[in-house]
C-alpha cells in the first residue's frame, strides 16, 4: 500500500531515497557557529551568493538538481540545519529564531559575501522569512519554493475544521520520534498563525513557486484540490507585498518542485539575479551621472573665474573639455545651459555651454535654437539669427519635429531680426 505524507514529512521520505550529494563542490566542510557546527557545501563564482534553505527534516541534498546549474554563474551555499543530515544536533530542538541566528553566524564564520539571495523550500520558507525580517540588510533577493504559510490551517478550517483536525492527528501519528519535537514547534506556528518576527520584509526581487498538483486518494485534506487552491491564493497574497515579484504556479510538480521541475527553481533564481544586475547597472549609471555633473559644475566654477580674469579662451576650453568628458546627452547639456542662463544669470557661461551643444550635436535643431537664445541674451542678434536660421532649416527637415516647436524656432528668428533692426 502506498504511504501518503503531508508536505511537512515529505522531506523525510525524500531524503530516505536521496542519492549522495551531487552538488559541484569546491568546499564540503563543517563551519563552527556559536553552539556547534553546520555541514556546508559551497561552489561556483559570481557577483551574488545564493543560499539554499531546505524544508522540514531535510538536508542540503534536496538541492542536488538545482545547485549545480546555479553554480555556473553564481556563488552557492547549501547547508543542513542543526540536527539534520550531517549537522550535529544541539541537544535541544531549535526554533525559528535560533535557526535564523545560526544562519547569520554561518555567514560571518564562512565570510559569505552579503547581501545574499535566499532560496527557501517548505519549512525553509519560514526560516528564510525569519532571517530576512531580522537581518534585512543582508538580503538581496528571495526565491520561495512552495513555502509553508503560517495562516494555511486557519484558512483551511474555514472550509472544513474537522478535516484539518484529522490532518493534525494523522501527521502526529506518522512523525518519527526524532521529528516530534520539531513538529510541535511547527504546529505552534500554525496555531498562532504568525512567525516570531512579524517585521516587514525587505522589498527585494522575489519569486514564489507554488505546486497545485493533487495526489489521488491522498488522505490528507491539505493535499486536496480545494486546499491547494487556498495555498495558491495565500502565496499570491504573499508575493504582492513586493514591488518586484513573480508568482509561478505549476500543476506538474509535487511539493518538491526542486526535484520534479528543477528548471523552474533555476529560472526563478536567475530571474532574481537578472533583476539585481539590472538595478545595479542602473544605480551605477546614476552614480556616474552624479559624479559627471559634479565635475562639470566644478569646471563651470573654474571657467567663471577665468572669465572674470578676462581669459575667455581658457574659459571656453575648460567648459568644452568638461562637457566632452561628461558624455552628457544633448538634452542634458541643453538643460544645464538654461540653468546657467536662467537660474544662475550667467549668460556668457551659458553661451559656452550651449555653443558646445551645437558642436557636439550639429544635427540638433533644438541645440541651435537654444544657442541662439543665449546669444540674444548677450545682445548678439546677428549671431543669434544665424543659429535660428539653422534651427528652422533642420526643423523643417525633421519629420518628427512638432509644428509647435517649429513655430517656436520661427518666432525666435523673428525676435533676432527685430533686434537687428532696432540696433543703431
Amino acid at each position: 500500500m502506498k504511504r501518503f505524507l503531508p508536505p511537512l514529512l515529505l522531506g523525510l521520505s525524500f531524503l530516505l531515497g536521496a542519492p549522495g550529494t551531487s552538488i559541484a563542490q569546491e568546499s564540503d566542510t563543517f563551519v563552527h557557529v556559536a553552539q556547534g557546527k553546520l555541514h556546508v557545501v559551497q561552489a561556483g563564482e559570481g557577483p551574488y551568493t545564493v543560499v539554499f534553505e531546505a524544508g522540514f527534516v531535510s538536508d542540503l541534498r534536496v538541492w542536488n538538481k538545482v545547485a549545480p546549474a546555479v553554480a555556473k554563474n553564481a556563488r552557492i551555499l547549501a547547508y543542513s540545519r542543526a540536527g539534520v543530515g550531517k549537522s550535529p544536533d544541539r541537544g535541544q530542538t531549535l526554533n525559528l529564531v535560533q535557526h535564523a541566528e545560526e544562519l547569520q553566524q554561518l555567514f560571518a564564520a564562512a565570510k559569505v559575501k552579503t547581501p545574499v539571495i535566499l532560496v527557501g523550500h517548505s519549512y525553509g520558507g519560514f526560516v528564510v522569512r525569519q532571517f530576512a525580517a531580522t537581518y534585512p540588510s543582508l538580503v538581496a533577493g528571495l526565491v520561495m519554493v512552495d513555502p509553508a504559510q503560517e495562516t494555511l490551517e486557519v484558512e483551511l478550517k474555514k472550509l472544513d475544521a474537522s478535516k484539518v483536525e484529522e490532518d493534525q492527528k494523522r501527521l502526529a501519528s506518522l512523525a518519527p520520534p526524532s521529528a516530534k519535537a520539531d513538529l510541535a514547534l511547527v504546529e505552534a506556528i500554525f496555531a498562532q498563525a504568525k512567525l516570531p518576527n512579524t517585521a516587514t520584509l525587505p522589498d527585494v526581487p522575489t519569486v514564489v513557486l507554488t505546486s497545485v498538483q493533487p495526489t489521488r486518494n491522498n488522505p490528507f485534506f491539505q493535499e486536496t484540490a480545494p486546499a491547494l487552491l487556498v495555498k495558491r491564493d495565500l502565496h499570491a497574497q504573499f508575493a504582492r507585498q513586493f514591488s518586484n515579484s513573480t508568482h509561478t504556479v505549476t500543476s506538474r510538480s509535487s511539493h518538491h518542485i526542486q526535484s520534479d521541475e528543477p528548471h523552474l527553481v533555476v529560472a526563478a533564481i536567475q530571474q532574481v539575479i537578472t533583476s539585481l544586475t539590472v538595478e545595479a547597472e542602473k544605480q551605477a549609471r546614476q552614480k556616474a551621472k552624479q559624479l559627471a555633473r559634479q565635475a562639470v559644475m566644478a569646471s563651470l566654477e573654474k571657467a567663471g573665474a577665468e572669465l572674470q580674469a578676462n581669459q575667455a579662451q581658457a574659459a571656453k576650453d575648460t567648459v568644452h573639455a568638461a562637457l566632452k568628458a561628461s558624455a552628457f546627452s544633448e538634452a542634458e547639456i541643453n538643460q544645464l545651459g538654461f540653468d546657467v542662463l536662467g537660474k544662475a544669470k550667467q549668460p556668457v557661461l551659458a553661451e559656452l555651454v550651449l555653443g558646445f551643444n551645437v558642436i557636439q550635436f550639429p544635427q540638433s535643431d533644438n541645440a541651435y535654437d537654444s544657442h541662439g537664445e543665449a546669444l540674444l541674451e548677450l545682445r548678439r542678434p546677428l549671431d543669434a539669427k544665424a543659429q535660428f536660421l539653422k534651427a528652422v532649416e533642420l526643423g523643417k527637415a525633421n519629420s518628427q519635429r512638432s509644428p509647435k516647436a517649429l513655430r517656436g524656432f520661427e518666432e525666435n528668428l523673428q525676435k533676432a531680426e527685430a533686434a537687428i533692426k532696432a540696433t543703431p
